[in-house]
């Protein structure tokens, strides 16, 4: 993938992930020694079986979203096979390495309403799991208590289930998977340890006086444009949102602080980073933004505001 960035372990061997020339479908995590000879390669494909009857409505009934009648459970319906992690070009995805030497990757499936999954390889190239969603995201690891966690976003698509044509794939999900905008930290078997959801409906502008002016129009909250969210040592999580704010999450969701900065609908996926003095670096609407901190959460530094 042409933007796809390698990641090192702490014994220097290179982690990247590559596919077959024009098809996704066939996609590699490979690692490379630090002599950049191989060292091995995992295959991506008929890895999933969570398509037809699993994340998708039940089948062979009508509009509802789901596989036709007599489909296999759990396959893909675009090839009836199980799912296959792929790797496609307009995806940021890039592998991380946990402190146990795993490494993770943020695959792309179109059958989960383009949620994609994060895929997880042991640090000899076994395939541990996947959880549902690794659509364009790079996930922070937060080291604690001898073990760590995974901090990834997590948006739920009011897309179709496996195609773009409503006639045969409409927006109707399970009940239990409702459509929704998430931080989400999960443990090192994928499992959630806590989630927060978007809930601001108002977008807001900020005029050349410094006012703000706001008004309803998301109902369900904006999408995490944040292809990277990043964690600090205390495990406050930093990600950007659509909403034009930055959010500060301690750990377990329930206490937030935002600084907006300016609406960014339809903004490119980009990172948040931590420097070492504790500032915020995080893009918005074409703009770099420095953050600045007061007890660990943002407040501004206008003064170093850049364009991007």
């Amino acid at each position: 993938g042409i933007n796809v960035a390698p990641a090192i372990g702490a014994d220097g061997t290179i982690y990247t992930v590559t596919r077959a020339h024009l098809n996704s479908r066939y996609a590699y995590m490979v690692a490379v020694n630090p002599d950049l000879t191989p060292k091995w390669s995992a295959s991506m494909r008929d890895r999933l079986k969570d398509g037809c009857d699993v994340l998708l409505p039940p089948s062979g009934n009508g509009l509802n979203g789901g596989c036709r009648e007599g489909a296999m459970t759990g396959v893909d319906p675009a090839d009836n096979t199980p799912g296959a992690g792929r790797v496609v070009d307009d995806s940021s995805s890039c592998p991380v390495v946990a402190p146990d030497g795993s490494v993770f990757y943020g695959a792309f499936t179109s059958y989960n309403y383009q949620q994609g999954h994060l895929m997880h390889f042991s640090a000899t190239g076994q395939y541990l799991g996947a959880y549902r969603f690794g659509w364009d995201v790079t996930p922070a690891i937060y080291e604690h208590d001898g073990t760590y966690s995974v901090i990834t976003k997590e948006n739920h698509y009011p897309v179709g289930s496996y195609c773009s044509d409503p006639r045969f794939c409409s927006t109707t999900r399970n009940a239990d998977d409702p459509v929704g905008y998430l931080i989400t930290q999960l443990d090192p078997q994928l499992v959630p340890q806590w989630q927060f959801k978007s809930t601001n409906t108002l977008s807001c502008r900020r005029d050349d006086s410094g006012n703000v002016a706001c008004h309803p129009d998301h109902p369900i909250g904006f999408e995490w444009c944040v292809n990277g969210p990043a964690v600090d040592a205390r495990g406050v999580v930093y990600a950007n949102s659509e909403d034009g704010n930055v959010y500060a999450i301690r750990q377990g969701g329930g206490s937030v602080e935002t600084l907006f900065l300016q609406l960014a609908l339809g903004a490119a996926y980009t990172p948040v980073s931590v420097g070492p003095d504790g500032k915020i670096y995080t893009q918005n609407a074409g703009h770099l933004f420095v953050v600045g901190s007061a007890n660990g959460l943002p407040v501004p530094d206008r003064r170093r505001a850049a364009r991007h």
